[in-house]
């Protein structure tokens, strides 16, 4: 089976992508039962975000994770581009 660059990239950044990024493209849409299993199920996941899974629901919120987002990137000293 042949790959496009753009399966390639799809793939690329599924693997190797933010786990804020992966969150908002495929786990967002699920159920809160649902969402409340997958991170049970996957305990790193978004362990780089200073979020407790009992706060998980907050994550529906743009605001909020674009507050995730610019926190991550200060504890990291990743400075934004302007």
């Amino acid at each position: 089976m042949e790959w496009t660059k753009e399966k390639y990239e799809r793939f690329e950044k599924f693997i190797l992508g933010d786990d804020m990024d992966f969150y908002e493209e495929y786990t967002i849409h699920l159920t809160d039962e649902e969402q409340e299993k997958f991170f049970v199920e996957n305990p790193e996941f978004m362990s780089e975000y200073p979020i407790s899974r009992d706060m998980i629901h907050l994550l529906r919120d743009p605001m909020y994770r674009g507050l995730m987002r610019k926190i991550k990137k200060y504890e990291t000293g990743e400075r934004e581009k302007y």
